[in-house]
């Protein structure tokens, strides 16, 4: 064997083994078990606020049935079926216009721009009360939307139908992420009424239960970046058929000499 094959079968194998994806490349949370046990190690969820172009769903029930007929006209039983897509949650849903404000039939326009939902049905509540007293107001977000893109199994836009979503729960929702994205720099991007904010988070680390992006909020974005030798590997048919080929060659030329 001529060393031209020997260097070419060594490149080869070192081409192989850096390819190769480690364990500790695909394991989330590695170090969570060094935690004493009972320990409370995780970041609380961080109250949204209710930006433009939100979509509310309001209902009100009080004693008064005028009232509550005018305000749950697409919340009556017979018009749940509305709810059951985005295009009928957009006609159908109270949206919050470019002014913070969400136009509410008989109590007209309410401001609730900047607040959380609790602070938006005491709000309307407060409104209600002026007409109707004892009335239970709520108020839901409906519009809570969120992205995964990148090296994930479905990357997409995902609805979200409760009040808190970790990171974990996103990814699981896109298929997790594939054996080429890299796990220990996620970027969350988080747009906010006065600016857009960027997180990077470690998923195979416990720092991440700590990290402000563990619980999304509506219209963040995830993003899984692949790994360095994805590209590498994406090449290897390639690098090969090349290998390959120059190989049979040299053995060609040795032969005839």
């Amino acid at each position: 064997m001529t060393r031209q094959v020997i260097a070419i079968l060594s490149f080869a194998l070192l081409v192989a083994f850096s390819s190769c994806t480690t364990n500790k490349q695909l394991t989330y949370l590695q170090n969570v078990d060094s935690l004493p046990s009972g320990t409370v190690y995780y970041k609380q969820p961080v109250e949204y606020r209710i930006q433009n172009e939100d979509i509310l769903y309001i209902r009100v029930i009080s004693l008064n049935d005028e009232i509550n007929t005018m305000i749950n006209t697409f919340s009556s039983q017979t018009n749940m079926n509305q709810f059951q897509n985005e295009i009928s949650l957009y006609l159908y849903g109270y949206s919050v216009n470019d002014s913070g404000y969400v136009d509410v039939p008989y109590i007209g326009n309410v401001n609730v721009l900047g607040l959380t939902l609790e602070e938006a049905k005491q709000v309307i509540k407060d409104k209600v009360d002026k007409s109707v007293r004892n009335a239970t107001v709520i108020v839901k977000l409906v519009s809570f939307k969120f992205s995964v893109l990148g090296e994930v199994q479905r990357p997409g836009v995902y609805k979200n139908y409760n009040n808190q979503l970790t990171i974990l729960e996103a990814l699981s929702m896109a298929g997790d992420i594939t054996d080429y994205g890299n796990r220990f720099e996620v970027l969350v991007v988080r747009p906010t009424k006065d600016d857009t904010k960027t997180y990077r988070v470690d998923l195979t680390d416990k720092s991440l239960l700590s990290s402000e992006a563990f619980f999304l909020l509506p219209n963040d974005v995830v993003y899984i970046q692949p790994i360095k030798s994805k590209s590498f590997r994406i090449n290897i048919p390639t690098m090969t058929l090349a290998l390959t080929t120059i190989s049979t060659l040299i053995l060609v030329l040795s032969f005839i000499k």
